[in-house]
């Protein structure tokens, strides 16, 4: 092959190349009655006919069409829209197209003309009209024939927002946009420029900015950097200015009186323009240096982010800066270690001993690493797979002499030019630089092979690149599923396919065939998930609840057993009675039922008990339900549906308290009825305290009688309600009527806590424990006390423990 820097071309300070990618597939197509758009990185075509031309149509099939090509002119599918209007045309970066019809709507449609997504940018009501769009990878934004500008910058997530229009529709010539990320406002800026040499700078934060021109803009476009904006003015003039409006860095005369069909740049800081007119292709570059570019037939640009992909009726081009990596290995008259290394291994394969010595030259001047890496990378930016193989020679040939090269970017780069090669070829139709691919990844080129369904190629980048196959397997099958044959035939062949890998979603296979109407089929594939969190919501929606239930159950997950169970208690088209017979004999199903209902469904929970047989639960439950109220007859009512349920189950002593406690109840209204008291809902103690503090002691001996209260437990309950009324004569009393059932001591104790030392010294004498006497003796501090029952006790010890503890000026005995 001849030198490539034969074709190059001198322009500035830099040398631009243009590279034949394909003879066009299509025929009988002219551009010129086209609007085309174009997906980046070498992607797909949309071509729709031009109704602002007059165009004498020979078949009736292209009007109300669009059709879409791959950049080799390979027919995908058509799509009829019928009889709309369509004012603008996209591509996503996952190619799904969009469309934006004169209605305001705004239609996402796959490769193959299927409809994902429809999204009203206006209300039907509102009858609004498109009069300008600009479509760009993720957004949309619309200028209304009613002056509203409205937005939307993510499809994926479309937010419909409105920015303030401070001029009238008709005075609009162009309209371009700034995204986000190039903004410093962090919002997408929208640029409208007028009739009256205005520009104007919108965003949804901010007031309109307005830039007074010397000439008005009949078109402009952002460059793929986002930092400069080129723009053409109706006398023929082309400016490039920093997005920010602070810079000039080109004004140029085209000398041209007809507007250009299209601007676009190439290789970040080159400005292309598209006349019409003798279809000439002006090239403009920084310095105001230009060139001029004939072509017989009408084209199309598009730009890219190293260069500009051009579409003829016959052919697909792309014009580019030729790579700085690539120049100093074949320019005429360089010399370069990497053009040396390149020499040499010429050499080498023409058996001459010069490759050697030239070798031996590089290595002696410490550039060999240099070289290897240059011919490296020139291999991945070059486009012809012979010089490419010659470039990967070279560098293979060079890293034979150097020890401790890294070898992986040698394989690495041989791996990336299998996968840019085979998706070059004809019938695939990406014609992707080695910069594209970089800048687009992996993940976009296997989503986009996919979306085309070459599954298998794109198999196949993943085996070469050592990316994970799962995603493209489970697309295949998901368009297995779609595909004719028996559900036998589709099940086993996405099984065989499929049944060996781990981490395949075949719950997303499962969905694709319900939705598919293929249910059985998709029962089947979804016994092989593994992710009970992806196969129970799936068997929800196909309304297989128990089959759901026993997968969740089996998961282990209770939130997923919940997700089953309220999904069966909230749908109004499933009863009741299947749910109860679909939880019977699922133990973990009913607790978790049971605890739900407890807190939100309460009736439900008495249905689900009857229905399982469990009346002590249903008594137990309606015991706490009516300690949730503050009704008396419903506490009643509550109390006697649980003492029925307990004697159901012959639960005989559940049954006897909850009896007794309705009793007590009662006895409680009647005390309420004919006394001022409020007792109802306090506890016996509480309420024999309420009725000894208040002097109701006969209705206190009726209550201790009629509930058998303990002895012991009513002398606790009346010593602390007479106490608490410093009642100490009463307290007295009471003491001495009987012998006391808890003894004295509870006696001394109150009256300390009450600080009545002298109530609490007639209780002493009465205890039978001559220490415990000691001990509160000394605790009041009545020495004198303590040491008569030492005495009496004839206990030494405890005297000279009295002797120790009392004042030095008390007579304390010091001998018995």
């Amino acid at each position: 092959m001849n030198n490539p820097s034969l074709t190059w071309n001198k322009f500035d300070r830099y040398f631009y190349e243009t590279n034949e990618f394909y003879q066009m597939e299509w025929e009988d197509i002219d551009l010129s009655n086209y609007i085309v758009s174009a997906s980046r990185f070498g992607g797909l075509l949309a071509l729709i006919l031009d109704d602002s031309k007059v165009i004498q149509i020979n078949s009736v099939s292209i009007k109300h069409r669009i059709f879409i090509y791959t950049s080799s002119g390979v027919l995908i599918s058509q799509i009829d829209y019928g009889n709309k209007k369509v004012k603008g045309v996209g591509w996503t970066l996952d190619e799904r197209l969009l469309v934006v019809y004169e209605d305001c709507s705004v239609v996402i449609y796959d490769i193959f003309g299927e409809i994902i997504k429809t999204i009203l940018m206006a209300q039907e009501k509102d009858q609004e009209l498109v009069y300008r769009t600009v479509v760009w990878e993720n957004g949309i934004v619309i200028l209304t024939k009613k002056d509203r500008l409205i937005l939307i910058e993510s499809m994926d997530d479309p937010k419909i927002m409105e920015y303030n229009l401070p001029l009238k529709l008709g005075a609009v010539t162009a309209m371009e946009i700034i995204l986000p990320f190039f903004t410093f406002s962090g919002h997408t800026e929208v640029l409208i420029s007028t009739l009256d040499n205005k520009l104007y700078v919108l965003s949804e934060k901010s007031d309109p900015f307005v830039i007074d021109l010397d000439e008005r803009i009949i078109d402009l476009v952002i460059s793929p950097t986002g930092k400069l904006l080129a723009y053409y003015t109706a006398n023929g003039g082309l400016f490039v200015v920093s997005t920010d409006f602070e810079k000039n860095y080109l004004q140029f005369n085209c000398n041209m009186k007809q507007k250009p069909r299209q601007i676009c740049w190439c290789s970040g800081d080159t400005v292309l323009l598209n006349f019409e007119k003798n279809n000439l292709l002006l090239m403009v570059g920084p310095s105001q240096s230009y060139l001029q570019y004939y072509y017989y037939e009408p084209i199309h640009l598009i730009t890219e982010v190293d260069g500009t992909r051009i579409i003829t009726n016959t052919k697909c081009e792309f014009l580019r800066k030729v790579p700085e990596v690539i120049v100093p290995i074949f320019q005429l008259g360089v010399s370069s270690p990497a053009a040396y290394l390149y020499d040499a291994s010429e050499a080498f394969s023409k058996v001459s001993s010069k490759g050697d010595e030239t070798i031996r030259m590089i290595l002696k001047k410490s550039e060999l690493t240099v070289a290897v890496d240059t011919c490296l990378e020139a291999a991945g930016h070059s486009f012809n797979p012979e010089i490419q193989l010659k470039l990967m020679k070279a560098a293979s040939l060079g890293k034979t002499y150097l020890d401790g090269y890294y070898h992986d970017d040698f394989g690495i780069m041989a791996k990336d030019l299998r996968v840019l090669n085979q998706v070059k070829a004809f019938d695939i139709g990406m014609c992707i630089t080695y910069t594209q691919f970089k800048k687009m990844g992996t993940e976009l080129l296997i989503e986009r092979l996919i979306n085309r369904k070459f599954h298998y190629i794109a198999l196949k980048i993943c085996e070469c690149l050592t990316q994970s196959k799962d995603r493209v397997l489970v697309r295949w099958a998901c368009d297995k599923v779609k595909s004719s044959g028996s559900d036998e035939d589709i099940l086993n062949s996405i099984v065989s396919k499929l049944g060996g890998e781990g981490g395949i979603s075949f719950a997303s296979i499962a969905s694709v065939a319900y939705s598919e109407g293929k249910k059985k089929l998709a029962i089947k594939i979804l016994d092989y998930e593994n992710s009970a969190s992806q196969q129970v919501p799936l068997l929800i929606n196909m309304e297989k609840p128990e089959r759901a239930l026993i997968k969740a159950i089996e998961s282990g997950n209770a939130d997923l057993i919940y997700l089953v169970l309220l999904h069966m208690i909230n749908d109004p088209d499933y009863n009741e009675s299947n749910l109860f017979e679909i939880v019977r004999n699922k133990k973990i199903a009913i607790n978790l039922l049971v605890k739900y209902c407890k807190k939100k469904d309460p009736k439900f929970l008495i249905k689900l008990f009857s229905e399982l047989k469990q009346p002590t639960k249903i008594g137990l439950f309606k015991i706490v339900e009516s300690y949730q109220t503050d009704e008396f007859n419903e506490i009643v009512k509550l109390r006697n549906v649980s003492s029925m349920a307990f004697n159901s189950s012959k639960k005989t002593f559940f049954k006897k308290i909850t009896d007794e406690n309705i009793k007590f109840l009662n006895f409680q209204r009647q005390l309420e009825e004919k006394t001022p008291l409020t007792v109802i809902g306090k506890s016996i103690n509480e309420t024999l305290t309420i009725l000894i503090k208040r002097e109701y002691y006969k209705e206190a001996k009726k209550l201790k009688k009629m509930f058998s209260v303990p002895n012991e437990r009513f002398w606790w309950v009346k010593m602390k309600a007479l106490a608490s009324k410093h009642r100490w004569k009463e307290l007295y009393q009471f003491a001495n009527n009987e012998k006391s059932p808890i003894g004295y001591q509870p006696f001394v104790d109150i009256c300390i806590q009450n600080s009545v030392s002298d109530q609490a010294l007639k209780y002493i004498p009465k205890i039978k424990d001559p220490l415990t006497k000691v001990k509160y003796y000394l605790k009041l501090k009545k020495f004198e006390l303590a040491a008569d029952v030492a005495i009496s006790q004839k206990d030494q010890t405890l005297l000279d423990d009295i002797h120790n503890r009392a004042p030095k000026n008390l007579k304390i005995p010091h001998n018995i």
